[in-house]
């Protein structure tokens, strides 16, 4: 026979092994999960729950960094407003003040033996524009009623929760119902900005009490619309983990003097270029939680895409590549940064000797606070550019901290919530996610394994952008359907049995590990594309690594160091996770 055809027999046939594999694989890619029971809410009057957040939206409980300088007023007001709004909560409910803002309240179980649940808001909010240029329809914290909306800072994030849960715990001691586990319900108050000395402090003192919670539900994603690419229903995004945060400093220093006789290399201008290859030179891209979150609604995709998704190693490149222009889902694939702040210069003819900027960072799961800055230094650390933690000389602080784990999803915990997600919307899917953005939840990571990020309100793209945002605002319609959502929650996950808990547990060595756990065992674990450093490691060292000797007459370009930090047995090719190919920052 003739070789030739005998190579294109053999190749044919590669080819068709390969199509059937990819086939399979995206045949079983979408997560067989039983379809929700039919389910009534209760019947929840929108437009009362809304008067009720205006009033709380009204106080003005805008935290700051610095507790001395967070005005006491309005938490004082907002405390006094609950406590007339929700007089049987507080009377049925043991009420602690921790940090004299924040609020912890305990309902006690009928079973002491079952592990807590725990429901979590804050009553802090940002900053609003404010006076007659404020470009907000109805003032910030007016709390006004209109057009079946109530408007103002907190309508979304996230007064509603702490109003909807106060509201549906009411409601419930109305009808004479009593938990079998015990409640809590815990309002941190300076959550906008860390959370250090509210929820933080509530978690502390749980686990000073040797609390060990079953399940914590927080703020986190809605029900959305438009989120996810070729998922054309209305979606419950599930936070199941939370990314790391750390705000990092470059300092650029060189001899200042008159504009007039410039230097060859300035602080402005090499500050720039830092920031020019940071924003050049992305992190690497995993695509664990992008394939992990689609399987839950695989059914959904169209075919090209579920066959994309479950098959990584023959798309992944592509995958990447539409990722990283979705700014959503790039945010789930790596670690972002973002410049944030410049300071330089305070005259038009004098060189500063210094620039600085401030690189705001945030953390996938797999990475670390130390590895996170010894890529940044890597990349731009040399004699003039320094890289330093933004607050104090420790990368770990209240300002900073590690990706929080992925939760625990095999669970009966999370079954409810995301059975009870599909009922209560229905035609409503639900997926887990990771969270880009903070919460009060990280802080309770040695209290529970089953913490959960969901607020039960439907937004859509545009609405979400009102958080933080001008003109924030909850519908009346939302409104109600919260608190019958929480109210349904409650009592399904306080009824919990121990028994129904304990069915989900089995022995590791007869349990096959399933595609959702194999996805949340490889986010948890350390990516293969960190850089190898030979340094001292930044838990060690936080300051500039020393400049490598280098001899005068050899060129040496940032990517070339840059380059041989990474393994060589990791292969990517995907053009955006590359170097610069030119040279981002001068040495000599």
């Amino acid at each position: 026979m003739d070789p030739l055809l005998l190579i294109a027999i053999a190749i044919v046939l590669v080819l068709l092994i390969i199509v059937a594999i990819a086939l399979m694989r995206a045949a079983q890619f979408p997560i067989n999960i039983e379809e929700p029971a039919e389910m009534a809410l209760p019947k929840v009057d929108g437009e009362q729950v809304a008067k009720h957040l205006g009033l709380a939206i009204q106080h003005k409980t805008i935290s700051d960094p610095d507790p001395s300088k967070t005005d006491p007023q309005p938490f004082i007001g907002l405390h006094n407003l609950l406590h007339t709004l929700y007089p049987a909560v507080f009377e049925q409910l043991h009420e602690e003040l921790v940090n004299q803002h924040s609020i912890l309240l305990t309902w006690k179980g009928n079973d002491p033996t079952l592990d807590p649940i725990l429901f979590a808001a804050h009553l802090d909010v940002v900053p609003a524009e404010e006076g007659e240029d404020s470009p907000w329809t109805y003032p910030a914290f007016s709390g006004a009623l209109a057009e079946g909306y109530v408007w103002g800072r907190g309508a979304l994030d996230t007064k509603c929760t702490v109003i909807g849960i106060l509201e549906a715990v009411n409601n419930l001691l109305r009808e004479g119902f009593k938990p079998e586990r015990t409640v809590y319900l815990a309002f941190g108050h300076d959550e906008e900005v860390s959370g250090t000395y509210g929820a933080k402090v509530i978690a502390k003192l749980l686990e000073e009490r040797g609390i060990q919670l079953a399940f914590l539900l927080d703020e986190g994603g809605y029900i959305s619309t438009g989120f996810l690419p070729g998922v054309n229903v209305p979606v419950g995004l599930i936070g199941v983990a939370e990314k790391g945060h750390v705000t990092l400093k470059l300092r650029a220093e060189v001899k200042g003097g008159h504009s007039a006789y410039p230097p060859k290399d300035t602080a402005i201008g090499a500050l720039s270029l830092a920031i020019a290859a940071l924003e050049a030179n992305p992190f690497p891209q995993s695509l664990d939680m992008v394939e992990f979150m689609m399987s839950f609604v695989g059914k959904q995709l169209p075919f090209g895409l579920r066959l994309a998704l479950a098959n990584p190693w023959l798309f992944g490149n592509a995958i990447k590549r539409k990722a990283s222009t979705n700014r959503h889902l790039n945010a789930i694939t790596r670690t972002t940064l973002s410049p944030t702040i410049i300071h330089a210069g305070d005259a038009e003819n004098v060189l500063p000797s210094v620039a600085e900027a401030i690189i705001n960072i945030r953390i996938m799961p797999g990475e670390t606070l130390a590895s996170t800055y010894e890529y940044v230094r890597d990349l731009v650390a040399d004699d003039v550019v320094s890289v330093l933690p933004a607050y104090g000389d420790q990368l770990m602080g209240d300002h900073s901290w590690d990706p929080v784990e992925v939760s625990d999803i095999d669970s009966p915990h999370f079954h409810i919530l995301y059975q009870l997600i599909r009922a209560a919307f229905p035609g409503a899917q639900a997926t887990p996610i990771l969270m880009p953005g903070a919460t009060d939840a990280r802080h309770y990571r040695n209290v529970c394994k089953r913490t959960f990020r969901f607020t039960p309100i439907m937004v859509g793209p545009e609405e979400s952008n009102r958080t933080h945002g001008v003109d924030e605002r909850l519908s009346f319609e939302n409104a109600g359907r919260m608190v019958a959502f929480f109210q349904l929650l409650i009592q399904n996950m306080s009824a919990l049995s121990a028994e129904e808990e304990l069915a989900y547990s089995a022995p590791d060595d007869v349990l096959e590990e399933t595609f959702e756990q194999k996805a949340i065992r490889e986010m948890n674990e350390a990516l293969p594309t960190r850089p190898m450093r030979q340094t001292p490691p930044a838990t060690a060292v936080f300051e500039p690594a020393e400049p490598e000797p280098v001899d005068d007459d050899t060129d040496t370009d940032l990517d070339v160091s840059f380059d041989d930090a990474f393994d060589d047995t990791f292969d990517d090719t995907f053009d955006d996770d590359a170097p610069l190919k030119t040279k981002p920052l001068k040495k000599d």
